[in-house]
């Protein structure tokens, strides 16, 4: 019985902390030049059904449009400051003309994967735990 609870542990922690499972839930809006951003997901990944929303520095909305064909955007960049993309997946990405652009994937999934594993094995080890008072 032992042998099972660590099998279905390894195969636990390894489904949960394969990296291909963390790949494709952050959409970024990636400057490339005046005038041009490129709008993709965490794993270089993009969709061409994005919808980006160009805003002018007070707010208003001045252009709205899809990715072409490799995933860039083309705007006015003399009026264009800020912008809002949302593939119709519910990933939803802000960028801002000056803000930093940030790749890393949030701490917040490693800590939920981490929450989930922890339970799993508590789980598994009460359960072993009672087995074994049972057989006493």
């Amino acid at each position: 019985m032992k042998k099972w609870i660590v099998l279905f542990s390894l195969l636990v922690f390894f489904f949960t902390f394969h990296p291909s499972s963390s790949f494709a839930h952050r959409l970024v809006i990636e400057p490339k030049e005046p005038g041009l951003i490129k709008v993709i997901y965490e794993d270089g990944s993009f969709s061409t059904r994005t919808i980006v929303v160009v805003y002018d520095g007070q707010g208003k909305e001045i252009e709205r449009g899809t990715l072409d064909s490799k995933g860039y955007f083309h705007y006015d960049e003399q009026r264009g400051f800020r912008f809002v993309a949302e593939d119709g997946i519910g990933h939803r990405t802000e960028w801002a003309v000056g803000e930093e652009v940030v790749y890393k994937s949030d701490p917040h999934r490693w800590i939920s994967a981490g929450i989930v594993l922890l339970v799993l094995i508590s789980v598994a080890v009460l359960f072993s735990y009672r087995s074994r008072v049972r057989s006493l």
